[in-house]
């Protein structure tokens, strides 16, 4: 199991390379749900090659830490991994505003919180609804501002 386990976190890195490089909205919806069925994809053999309770969630905690690695440089615990983003003149902090101004909008998608919002561009706003669609919508201060 450990050896075929090796093989899916290897996969599920190199997607997580490709989701790092997009270019835009419509190459990290692709590559984003590829990233995302990968994960459920280990979770799913995990949860199947496994006996008892301890074994999976040691296996669990496992991919977890792997897949934090990813994201956060061991040593210095920063943030080295991280999906791209579009508009250099939004931060996450203006989405987090953005989804306070117009949270129903959002919640008409299935985004009942900002962490959902994934990504985004100067039009749009790429999110993941409750069931685990990786969605494309307009972003609700573009549609407001009439740009």
């Amino acid at each position: 199991m450990k050896n075929e386990l090796d093989v899916k976190y290897q996969s599920f890195k190199d997607i997580f390379e490709v989701v790092k490089s997009c270019k835009n909205l419509e190459e990290l919806k692709e590559e984003y749900t590829l990233f995302e069925s990968k994960r459920e994809e280990i979770w799913e053999y995990i949860v199947k090659n496994t006996t008892t309770d301890e074994e999976r969630s040691q296996y669990l905690t496992e991919f977890a830490n792997y897949e934090l690695d990813l994201w956060v440089d061991g040593d210095t615990k920063t943030l080295i991994g991280n999906v791209p983003s579009f508009d250099d003149d939004v931060y996450f902090e203006d989405i987090e505003k953005m989804f306070d101004d117009y949270g129903s909008y959002f919640q008409r998608y299935g985004c009942l919180s900002p962490e959902q919002v994934v990504s985004w561009d100067k039009e749009n706003v790429m999110l993941v609804d409750e069931m685990g669609n990786v969605e494309i919508v307009k972003r609700p201060d573009v549609i407001v501002n009439g740009l």
